[in-house]
């Protein structure tokens, strides 16, 4: 490791609360964000499987991180080594990978380089590590992967890390610890599984369901080859929460505390909302616990949940945090949800931004979603929160769904304006004008959603919607516009959707910069597209049959074929599909 990178560890080592070290430890795993420190160590589940880990002492867990641009460079093959221990990660016994965004794929190859590890799984030696991976990117779909690591954990990590551990810590060889987990529910061993998709009868695939809170299972059993996610459930099953604290990361300021995994409301592009069914929210009493202990290292908490204001003691939560002197930061709010005591406690908080998510421009299209919001409503929103001291709002669009069409479009500019015209005519009563941000990004069509056979509107359509809403709004003045780069998402929507060829372009994505090997500028990530044995465009712009077979069709979340088909139609239909009553629905398959 040379100097520059040594130093920028010890610097951050210094600073952060939490810390373990095992210098003795007979079992050492190191795990990996594959993205800068700075987001990792704002990821809850990474935190969350490095206290795991680190629990039993015999084990050292140590991190590692893709080095920022002004080292990476500077980071010959081999060089890079684990924060704790400065262990080489070729002599670990294994390397986990934390994967939570899809375009972080993209970052594996380059990291594995730098390790001096063959990416390869089948060109990888005895004497290697195991490579597991885990997260939200590749439990939807972990076929982009699958020529790359070992095994790959489906679903929530913490109900096998320490089944894992258990077999890492045994004296056997290579071979049998991966024979040993490839036994356990919830993880996949892509060199046991062919999975040709292709080869498999159309609508092969209904599932047994899982039947967490009924206790029966009430669907038909797959009749081929499946992994079924793993779901923590019962009592003990606490919440993921900050474990290293740092300022050197984006929410450096807060102690994050999940307070819900899973989320009700069923949206029908969103992945979180189907992968973590059914939805579990932290009781009170235990969550004030939480709290108080988050306190005293931080003096706001950040509130993580899919649905934050939908729990059902959200007031007496924010209230409790007020009196025992703190402030909170919430990571979502539901804009129909908003109360004045919502709003004051915001305002105390110190919040001065607020994002607030209609998703798609017009109610037509909001229908089709499962967002029942008008735009009468969500401009009441923008206004509510301005009016109660929110100096920033953001409203979060995508662009590219199905069926869009320009009517859509001129209704999401005409959304755009009202809400500044209403914010405007409030700035004539204050003389203040709150800032006003639109947040365009295009649609991804997701495995496991109802929409996950949807297409990709296409780059060269995309642009011509952006330039569209640009056109119409910027003339108005006091609108910010941002949003993902369409590429970006065409990428992203290859990494969600593809199959084990997909490994070809993580390979000719990345080019060689001073000693080490990074992801490429745009125009290579172009050029890398054309030139693949495979047309990605069957992966990202090409709509399916639904009944037809997918790269991810041996993933079991728990959802019956029926059930995703019924919520497609009505995405046709624009009907609305209420919120998930865990202890009286059985429509999905999960409860």
């Amino acid at each position: 490791m040379n100097y520059l990178n040594r130093e920028r560890i010890q610097r951050r080592l210094n600073q952060e609360i939490g810390t373990r070290f095992r210098p003795g430890a007979c079992c050492r795993i190191g795990l990996v964000y594959p993205n800068h420190y700075f987001f990792g160590m704002s990821n809850l589940g990474f935190q969350t499987l490095y206290a795991l880990w680190n629990q039993d002492p015999e084990v050292s867990c140590e991190r590692l991180f893709l080095p920022e641009d002004d080292l990476l460079g500077q980071t010959a093959p081999g060089d890079l080594c684990t924060y704790e221990q400065q262990n080489l990660p070729a002599e670990l016994d294994a390397i986990a990978f934390s994967i939570s965004y899809q375009n972080d794929l993209l970052n594996v190859i380059p990291l594995l380089k730098m390790m001096g590890i063959p990416h390869r799984r089948d060109q990888r030696s005895d004497r290697e590590p195991l490579l597991i991976a885990g997260g939200p990117a590749v439990t939807i779909n972990p076929e982009p992967g699958a020529e790359i690591f070992d095994a790959i954990v489906i679903g929530e990590g913490e109900g096998v890390a320490e089944d894992i551990l258990n077999i890492l810590k045994d004296s056997g060889d290579k071979a049998g610890k991966l024979k040993a987990i490839a036994s356990l529910a919830g993880v996949y061993v892509p060199e046991y599984f062919s999975n040709d998709y292709r080869a498999l009868a159309s609508g092969a695939k209904p599932t047994l369901g899982f039947g967490l809170v009924s206790g029966t299972p009430n669907g038909t059993a797959q009749n081929f080859p499946v992994v079924r996610r793993r779901v923590v459930t019962g009592p003990g099953s606490t919440l993921a929460q900050t474990e290293v604290l740092t300022p050197d990361t984006e929410f450096g300021d807060l102690f994050l505390l999940e307070v819900q995994r899973g989320c009700q409301w069923g949206c029908r592009f969103c992945a979180a909302g189907f992968m973590y069914r059914y939805p579990r929210y932290d009781p009170l009493q235990e969550l004030k616990a939480r709290i108080d202990h988050g306190l005293k290292h931080r003096r706001k908490v950040g509130l993580i949940a899919g649905d934050l204001l939908g729990h059902e003691s959200i007031h007496e939560i924010l209230d409790y945090i007020d009196h025992q002197g703190g402030g909170f930061s919430p990571s979502s709010v539901r804009l129909n949800a908003f109360t004045p005591k919502i709003i004051h406690h915001l305002k105390k908080s110190g919040n001065r931004s607020i994002a607030i998510a209609p998703e798609a421009g017009s109610e037509r299209l909001r229908r089709s979603l499962n967002k029942s919001f008008t735009q009468e409503e969500i401009v009441a929103a923008a206004l509510q929160l301005a009016e109660g001291g929110i100096e920033n709002i953001k409203l979060y669009i995508m662009i590219g769904l199905p069926t869009e069409n320009e009517d859509d479009l001129r209704e999401l500019c005409d959304l755009t304006l009202k809400t500044r015209e209403a914010l405007a005519r409030l700035a004539k009563k204050s003389a203040r004008m709150p800032a006003l941000t639109l947040s365009v990004s295009p649609f991804v069509p997701k495995p496991s959603t109802p929409l996950q056979y949807q297409g990709f509107a296409g780059l060269k359509a995309l642009k011509q919607k952006f330039q569209f809403i640009r056109k119409t709004l910027l003339r108005h003045g006091h609108i910010r516009l941002s949003g993902e780069s369409t590429l970006d998402a065409y990428i992203e929507t290859l990494l969600s959707r593809g199959d084990r060829r997909v490994v070809e372009f993580l390979e000719a994505a990345i080019i060689l910069q001073g000693k080490s090997w990074r992801v490429g500028p745009s125009a290579h990530l172009k050029q890398a597209l054309k030139n693949l044995s495979f047309d990605p465009q069957e992966f990202v712009d090409d709509a399916w049959d639904p009944e037809a077979p997918a790269p991810w069709d041996f993933i079991d979340h728990g959802m019956k074929k029926s059930y995703y088909s019924r919520e497609l139609d009505k995405f046709s239909r624009g009907k609305f599909t209420p919120a998930c009553q865990p202890t009286v629905c059985r429509s999905c398959g999960v409860c």
